[in-house]
């Protein structure tokens, strides 16, 4: 079965489409019912950037499921999406496991989500195929951080928020900063805010435990979120990154403010009203806009991309190559076992009523060891003739 890449990513739709596509708990559970038949299983990537789906399938099948659980249009997908099939779906996967198709490049966050994304996918269940193909996307992303200059420096999009915050703001010290949202995003966030220099940070999150935990990580103030509005009239830099469904901040949420404020959007779907850029005292930036930031991170790493790519060639080649023995491995192995099987159980059947308890236990476990060796000798044999096969090609 060919292997399928389907999905929709900011390289060709902004975030007002990328939004539909989100897979929130409801949608994620109608798009596991649609997907169950599919052998071998399938991942399900799910970022502020991107909403894919990978599967050993005709790429039809995907596009069908996503569409009925997002109650989205085929047309409108086939006009925003992207499908890749077998080497271009390949070397996709390969390219968003190193860092190389991030909004910004070799984002270091993307390969946790990729890896949550099989955390997830493994208990729905994945065929061995699937499993090896992921386990060589974290290799090559392991060698292009340990090979190549990659990964030097930090380039996440919470980084990047913390550069807009500086070439705003310059001294991070004296300003007022609220996270609104304690996740992944948040915490990426007020680490690199406090690395450069913040002293004065708050979030307010939906569950006040959650705000306390991550207060108490970087010694910082927790909010309940009733306290939202009289936090945002205090702040300076606002950073939203929760995973509400829709935007939780709207222009009223600024109404009487006197001084300038800078509003970093981080999540998809957005958390803030894009009405809130009308007001004259306001500079909201939301995902779209990241990118154009960090341009200088992106100049840096674009000097290794070479490198990446041909570490990306040397792991799918291994893989694809032990894709190939499998298959050409397995349905002999099967087929000499089967009839090894069939001889041995049927010369113990023979003796079994001819000898005590003890004697046949002995005798069966003879007949594995002389069955292992057998095996052994076969299987090798059967590899020589593959790797013959493979320089003969």
């Amino acid at each position: 079965m060919r292997f399928s890449a389907i999905g929709i990513s900011h390289w060709k739709s902004e975030v007002s489409i990328r939004e539909l596509f989100f897979l929130d708990n409801d949608r994620r559970q109608l798009l596991e019912f649609h997907t169950k038949d599919i052998p071998g299983g399938i991942l399900m990537m799910d970022t502020c950037n991107r909403t894919e789906l990978y599967a050993f399938c005709d790429p039809e099948v995907l596009i069908s499921a996503l569409c009925k659980s997002t109650n989205t249009d085929r047309d409108f997908f086939q006009e925003h999406g992207y499908v890749y099939t077998e080497n271009d779906a390949y070397d996709h996967l390969y390219k968003v496991g190193a860092g190389l198709d991030s909004q910004v490049l070799g984002d270091v966050q993307i390969i946790q989500q990729v890896k949550q994304a099989y955390k997830k996918a493994k208990k729905k269940g994945l065929s061995g195929e699937f499993h090896q193909l992921i386990q060589s996307v974290f290799r090559a992303h392991k060698r292009s951080r340990t090979e190549t200059n990659f990964g030097k420096g930090t380039a996440s999009v919470g980084f990047a928020a913390t550069q807009l915050a500086l070439e705003h703001f310059k001294d991070l010290s004296k300003i007022r900063i609220l996270l609104i949202g304690a996740g992944k995003m948040g915490k990426v966030s007020a680490k690199n805010l406090v690395s450069n220099g913040a002293e004065h940070i708050s979030v307010v999150n939906r569950t006040i435990d959650r705000a306390k935990e991550l207060a108490s990580s970087f010694d910082i103030k927790a909010h309940a979120f009733s306290e939202l509005d009289d936090e945002i009239k205090k702040a300076d830099l606002i950073i939203t990154a929760t995973g509400a469904k829709n935007p939780i901040l709207h222009p009223e949420h600024f109404e009487g403010i006197d001084h300038h404020q800078l509003v970093l959007d981080l999540s998809v779907p957005r958390n803030v009203d894009p009405k809130v850029a009308e007001a004259g005292n306001i500079t909201l930036i939301d995902m779209d806009s990241i990118y154009e930031a960090n341009k200088k991170a992106l100049e840096q790493r674009e000097k290794a991309i070479p490198g990446i790519k041909k570490i990306i060639e040397e792991e799918k080649s291994e893989f694809m190559n032990s894709v190939k023995r499998s298959r050409y491995l397995l349905p002999r192995i099967k087929e000499i076992e089967h009839r090894l099987s069939d001889i041995t159980d049927a010369e113990l059947d023979r003796v079994k009523n001819k000898m005590d308890q003890e004697s046949y236990s002995k005798m069966e476990e003879v007949t594995r060891r002389i069955k292992k060796k057998i095996m052994a000798i076969h299987i090798d044999r059967i590899d020589q003739e593959f790797e013959k096969a493979q320089n003969e090609a």
